[in-house]
């Protein structure tokens, strides 16, 4: 009893400085966020005046947040698609007994050590319409009639969308790996003997027994997608083109993103309250349904 109170008495210097920065950098933020929304405020010298829920109506009614929202999702839910479909790909290969399996690993994991704007001055060349390396090399094979404006308005949002999967799938490929080495090998073994074929042994054994892991990767790359801002806000240089505006990229430019600046920034707020709202509605449903019975080995 006495060790119990010694240590219940040593959780509060130990929680204590945690939870004073949780407070001070993520619920004090929220709660003025919360305020800020009611407000009609630039986030500078106007003064702010109080409005109520007047942004949060003309928010359901900005055709530009529906819009953003829908190409916020799109990423999540395609660009996760991919990514995890690719991971799993690439485990399956790296797993065949190829040589060179650190040398792929560390290749294909290399874009999420660059800097962002790297990337996208990168991918800005490889697909620039006039000397870039994938209309110059459609040209070189003789198929010049499939050269396309990859950066044109029509085409811009998917090409940021190979973008991202190309930069983000060594990340989950990593995690994957190593939740699967630590998989006992006899499993498979038994499973060869008894004659399951790969597919079967993926979906009855490596599936089952990474699938803690797997949530978790999967409402990360969820979370990670409803706020990313980097990659696209630079992908098209200094100025983002409207074709692949999501909804942080729009928070930023009505807050004072633009050259000609909205300064918005109550508005902005509320927009941002209604995408942290999105996110934890997320991370509650997504643990819900791929929640399972714990699998022991």
């Amino acid at each position: 009893m006495l060790v119990y109170e010694r240590n219940r008495r040593l959780v509060i210097p130990f929680v204590g400085p945690a939870l004073i920065l949780y407070l001070l950098f993520f619920i004090y933020p929220a709660v003025r966020g919360l305020w800020y929304s009611t407000l009609d405020w630039s986030g500078f010298n106007q003064t702010p005046e109080f409005i109520g829920f007047q942004n949060f109506i003309e928010l359901f009614q900005d055709q530009w947040f529906w819009t953003t929202l829908y190409r916020t999702v799109l990423i999540m839910v395609l660009g996760g698609v991919f990514i995890f479909g690719l991971s799993f790909l690439f485990v399956i290969l790296l797993n065949s007994g190829i040589r060179g399996k650190s040398f792929f690993r560390t290749v294909i994991f290399v874009p999420n050590v660059i800097a962002p704007i790297a990337l996208t001055t990168l991918w800005g060349f490889i697909l620039n319409y006039r000397f870039g390396l994938v209309n110059g090399f459609l040209t070189a094979i003789g198929l010049e009639e499939f050269a396309q404006p990859w950066m044109g308005p029509e085409l811009v949002f998917w090409s940021m969308l190979v973008m991202i999967i190309w930069t983000y799938v060594g990340f989950y490929l990593v995690i994957l790996l190593s939740a699967i080495a630590k998989i006992p090998t006899e499993l498979y073994e038994v499973a060869h003997l008894e004659g399951a074929n790969p597919l079967k042994m993926f979906t009855m054994i490596t599936i089952p027994l990474i699938w803690d892991v797997l949530t978790i990767a999967i409402i990360y790359w969820g979370i990670f997608s409803l706020k990313l801002f980097e990659i696209i806000f630079s992908f098209t240089g200094f100025i983002p083109k409207s074709e692949i505006w999501t909804t942080p990229v729009y928070v930023y430019i009505l807050g004072f993103g633009k050259i000609n600046p909205i300064y918005r920034l109550g508005y902005a707020t509320a927009i941002s309250l209604v995408l942290l709202v999105i996110v934890m509605i997320f991370v509650i449903v997504s643990r819900f349904v791929f929640k399972r019975e714990r699998i022991e080995y």
